[in-house]
């Protein structure tokens, strides 16, 4: 199968010139001169960064950078990934809402505080695991891991609120290793080519979509698919499933190719 691997960074216009050009002077505020030092300006200084060199690492414009250190602009997905790059750090790290006084926390600090409150639904995404019932080992289903073993969401994923992993542990193979993990959602809406993953009547299975109606799923192999679209006989069979019958059915919208653990 072709990889669903998340897709990368793309360059992007200046953000200066993307910006609304009808913010109002009243809304931002004069800065108090003893407010505290925000977490990005934290960030930037940490690193050496002037707001100058900063605006040429990231092709964001000064003024610009300014307004999202005083707050009056939000971070977007793709500034996310521009500042994390050039702090050297994880995009949840960037997101911690801290306040410096001035003094520098040091690092077991800030690890004590990310631990503490990281859990939250938009920076954190629950990890889960396949698990035999313990009376019947050819059932399946999936459990959900503790919460202190959740995982900060890839950027690219920000956007969906209901986004999760899942270990695969060999579960499925051939096409995901035991030290993958995918990223699953809900499956609401479903296309034709799409992965999913199924549970149904207690097992648990990975496949492509060939076609689907509001009462039916027709699956392929995911080896098939190429096949199938050029008109050759696949490989194997094509499944069809009752929807109303399924435990559930999720679709796959990226994986690592490594263990979240």
């Amino acid at each position: 199968m072709a990889r669903q691997s998340l897709s990368p960074m793309k360059d992007l216009e200046f953000y200066e010139e993307q910006a609304p050009k009808t913010v109002k002077r009243e809304r931002v505020g004069r800065k108090r001169k003893d407010a505290p030092m925000t977490h990005l300006k934290f960030l930037r200084k940490k690193n050496g960064y002037t707001l100058e060199t900063l605006s040429q690492v990231t092709n964001v414009s000064i003024s610009y950078l300014s307004r999202l250190e005083s707050g009056s602009r939000r971070l977007n997905t793709d500034l996310i990934r521009r500042l994390a790059h050039a702090f050297r750090c994880s995009p949840a790290e960037l997101l911690q809402e801290i306040s410096h006084d001035g003094n520098v926390i040091t690092a077991v600090e800030f690890g004590r505080k990310k631990r503490h409150d990281m859990i939250s639904r938009e920076m954190n995404m629950p990890v889960y695991k396949v698990v035999a019932n313990s009376d019947d080992e050819s059932k399946l289903s999936i459990s959900i891991c503790p919460s202190t073993d959740w995982k900060a969401k890839p950027a690219e994923l920000f956007a969906k609120d209901e986004v999760f992993a899942i270990k695969a542990e060999g579960y499925f193979k051939p096409y995901f290793s035991e030290t993958s993990t995918l990223y699953l959602e809900p499956a609401i809406t479903l296309a034709p080519e799409s992965t999913v993953v199924i549970l149904d009547r207690g097992q648990i299975m990975i496949k492509k979509i060939w076609s689907v109606t509001p009462t039916t799923l027709q699956l392929c192999d995911i080896a098939d698919i190429e096949a199938l679209k050029s008109g050759k006989t696949p490989k194997h069979e094509l499944l069809s499933l009752d929807r109303d019958n399924l435990d559930a059915t999720y679709k796959v919208v990226g994986y690592s190719d490594f263990d979240l653990a």
